[in-house]
């Protein structure tokens, strides 16, 4: 199945990766493992994350606060945001 993003989740995601960068090299890199890690999870096995809505499932990325909000369609993974957990709660149900 194919993955793909909203422009907004790469923003909050390359705004993550700046923010790790800036203080420690070796966690953004850590960072962006986990992500591609989680990312090649929800490809394989797209329903094993909770549901968090009708829509919208919340893969939980381990050793970061960050969730990875995602839909799912007939052809396609939609990553629509990455969630800080500290962030206001459900800030990217506009995006649905």
């Amino acid at each position: 199945m194919k993955i793909r993003q909203l422009a907004a989740a790469t923003t909050e995601l390359r705004e993550a990766l700046e923010w790790y960068r800036a203080r420690s090299p070796r966690a953004a890199a850590e960072l962006w493992l986990r992500v591609q890690d989680a990312r090649q999870s929800i490809t394989i096995f797209p329903n094993a994350s909770p549901a968090i809505g009708p829509k919208a499932r919340r893969f939980i990325l381990s050793g970061f606060p960050y969730d990875i909000v995602y839909l799912m369609t007939s052809d396609e993974i939609l990553i629509i945001a990455y969630a800080h957990h500290s962030r206001r709660p459900r800030y990217w149900s506009s995006r649905l």
